[in-house]
């Protein structure tokens, strides 16, 4: 595993909230902000501005209202399953 995905996975890991979306995107698959807030039940703007601190990683991505992992994203995501 290369030095810049270990520090995605260190990113992630360290807030709580980053890793359930992370995991809500990689099992739920492509899925609007509203409804990741309603899983996880967390309020609806704290997903949003963390699927931005994602998208600026590279790690999500937007496509309309729906949010998706990237192929970066998707590695982390099973990463983060190894380690659970």
């Amino acid at each position: 595993m290369n030095e810049e995905m270990v520090a995605y996975i260190g990113f992630i890991m360290g807030n709580k909230q980053r890793e359930r979306i992370v995991q809500v995107l990689g099992s739920k698959g492509d899925i609007s902000a509203e409804k990741i807030a309603k899983f996880e039940h967390i309020p609806v703007n704290g997903v949003k501005k963390t699927l931005a601190e994602l998208a600026e990683k590279k790690i999500v991505s937007e496509t309309g209202e729906i949010w998706s992992l990237t192929d970066t994203g998707k590695e982390i995501e099973k990463e983060l399953k190894k380690r659970a």
